[in-house]
């Protein structure tokens, strides 16, 4: 949230949208694979692949940003 946060800084909010859909994600995932590789117990016991946890994640990551971009631009109209 932090990488969205400056590209709305530096960027406008047509740069947030972006990264907080893509790469904010994808670098949330990097910084899970390189300090905490081996914990994803909870997920393999229950029978979800680490694939299956990333799309769905992915997923659910699109769908919220969606609704934060709604709700901003319909507060910023407001304004």
């Amino acid at each position: 949230m932090s990488i969205s946060a400056l590209a709305w800084i530096f960027g406008g909010f047509e740069t947030f949208k972006y990264v907080l859909i893509i790469f904010g994600f994808f670098i949330s995932i990097l910084i899970k694979e390189v300090n905490a590789k081996n914990e994803y117990l909870f997920y393999y016991n229950n029978g979800i692949s680490k694939m299956q946890l990333f799309v769905y994640g992915f997923l659910m990551n699109f769908v919220f940003s969606m609704v934060l971009i709604l709700f901003i631009n319909v507060v910023l109209k407001l304004v």
